[in-house]
C-alpha cells in the first residue's frame, strides 16, 4: 500500500494480471504490477514476454501500450475493484501514519523504514539524519540525490530498487515530489516538505521554463539527450528510404509511442509506421530483404514456331498421362551436363557385352 491516490493507494509489490488477445486473436497474460515509484505492464504469450510498458501510474502505463483504449488504467490494473480496495483498506490502517512533524519521532520513523527501506539499502545507514536536517534548513526543498550522497560512502552506487525504496518511503512520511521534469529527462529530483507543494512545483516549474533551473547540472552528462540527439544525427545523415531513414528507427521504434519519437526526433507518422513494418519483416536494424530480380523476354514469332515444332515433334518428346516427356534417348547431353563437361556413353551396352560375363551382373 501506499499514500498515492494516483494509485488509489496500491504501493509496491501489488500485482494483478488478466487474460486477453494480443497480436490478433491469439490469448495472452497482461501482467500488472508496482514496483517501488513505477507502474508496469508486461504481456506474455508463449511463455515468453513479448512486451513491457512503465509509467508513472496505471493509467499512464496502458495509455502508453496503447491497447483496449476503451478501459481505464485503473480498472485494467484491477484497483477499481471493491474487493481489492477493501484489501488495500485493511492493509493501510496496519502502517503509522506520518508527517514532518512527526519526523524527530524516531519510533514512528524507524518503523517506516523497516517497512519500505530496510532490505533494500546497505547497513549501519544513518537514514535518520537526512530527515533531522532538512528540518533544520529554512527551505522546505531538497535535491534528493545531492541529499543521498552525503549518506552513503564514496564509492556507494545505488541501484533502481533501493532509489525507489527512499522515493516510496519520502511518499509515506508525507513529503511531495515537486521536480518539474519527467524522470526520463533527469535523474534529478526536487522534495519539499511543505504542505502546499503545489506552490513549490509551480515556482520550479516557472524556474525550469525561464532557464534559471535546468534538468541536469552542467558539469553532469544527460545520458536522455545525448542518446535522442545522436539518434536524431543518425537519421539526419541517412537518405528517406527502406535502407535509410526506415531502416535506423526501425531499431527503436517498437519501443517508443508515436508521440515520444515524434517530439524527439522531428519525424513523421508515416515514417515511425514504416519503420515498425520494417521491423516486423526484415528484423530490428536489418537490411531489406532482397526481392528476386525477374526478366522477361518477349518472343518472335519465328522463336515460337520453332518452339511449337520442338515439342510436336514425337522424336523429341512423348505425351505419358496427358504430360509432355521427353525422350530418353536424344542421342546427346542436356545442357546443364554438357557444361559441367560429362561426356556421352554412346557405347555402354557394347562394352557391357564384351567384358561383363555374368548375366545377372548386366
Amino acid at each position: 500500500i501506499s499514500s498515492q491516490v494516483d494509485w488509489l493507494n496500491a504501493g509496491s509489490g501489488y500485482k494483478s494480471s488478466l487474460i486477453y488477445k494480443f497480436n490478433g486473436n491469439k490469448q495472452a497474460i497482461y501482467v500488472s504490477k508496482i514496483e517501488e515509484d513505477k507502474c508496469i505492464l508486461e504481456i506474455y504469450q508463449d511463455n515468453q514476454m513479448k512486451k513491457k510498458y512503465e509509467g508513472e501510474t496505471p493509467i499512464a502505463v496502458w495509455k502508453k501500450s496503447e491497447l483496449m483504449k476503451k478501459y481505464n488504467g485503473n480498472l485494467l490494473f484491477g484497483l477499481e475493484n471493491s474487493f481489492v480496495q477493501t484489501l488495500i483498506h485493511q492493509h493501510k490502517v496496519k502502517l503509522p501514519i506520518c508527517f514532518p512533524k512527526n519526523w524527530n519521532d524516531y519510533s514512528i520513523m524507524k518503523q517506516i523504514y523497516n517497512y519500505h527501506l530496510k532490505r533494500r539499502t546497505i547497513a549501519n545507514l544513518n537514514w535518520h539524519q537526512l530527515f533531522l536536517g532538512w528540518l533544520e534548513q529554512e527551505s522546505p526543498i531538497i535535491e534528493l540525490y545531492s541529499q543521498l550522497r552525503i549518506l552513503y560512502p564514496n564509492n556507494h552506487k545505488f541501484s533502481d530498487r533501493e532509489l525507489r525504496a527512499w522515493q516510496s518511503m519520502l511518499r509515506d512520511v508525507g513529503s511531495y515530489n515537486v521536480t518539474p521534469w519527467s524522470n526520463k529527462e533527469s535523474e534529478y529530483q526536487f522534495w519539499t516538505r511543505s504542505s502546499q507543494p503545489e506552490q513549490d512545483r509551480a515556482t520550479l516549474q516557472q524556474l525550469s521554463k525561464i532557464g534559471f533551473l535546468v534538468s541536469t547540472p552542467i558539469h553532469m552528462p544527460n545520458k536522455t539527450k545525448t542518446f535522442w540527439n545522436s539518434f536524431r544525427r543518425a537519421l539526419d545523415d541517412n537518405k528517406q528510404n527502406s535502407d535509410g531513414k526506415r531502416r535506423v528507427l526501425s531499431i527503436i521504434a517498437d519501443e517508443f509511442s508515436y508521440s515520444e519519437l515524434e517530439t524527439n526526433l522531428n519525424v513523421g507518422r508515416h515514417t515511425i509506421s514504416e519503420s515498425r513494418k520494417h521491423a516486423r519483416v526484415n528484423g530490428y536494424g536489418a537490411p531489406p530483404l532482397l526481392k528476386p530480380v525477374i526478366h522477361r523476354v518477349k518472343l518472335k514469332e519465328e522463336m515460337l514456331s520453332q518452339f511449337e515444332l520442338f515439342f510436336a515433334d514425337k522424336k523429341n518428346v512423348n505425351m505419358k498421362e496427358g504430360r509432355f516427356q521427353y525422350k530418353e534417348d536424344l542421342g546427346g547431353l542436356c545442357m546443364t551436363c554438357n557444361e559441367c563437361g560429362y561426356l556421352v556413353f554412346a557405347e555402354i551396352e557394347k562394352i557391357i557385352e564384351k567384358y561383363v560375363i555374368d548375366p545377372g551382373i548386366r
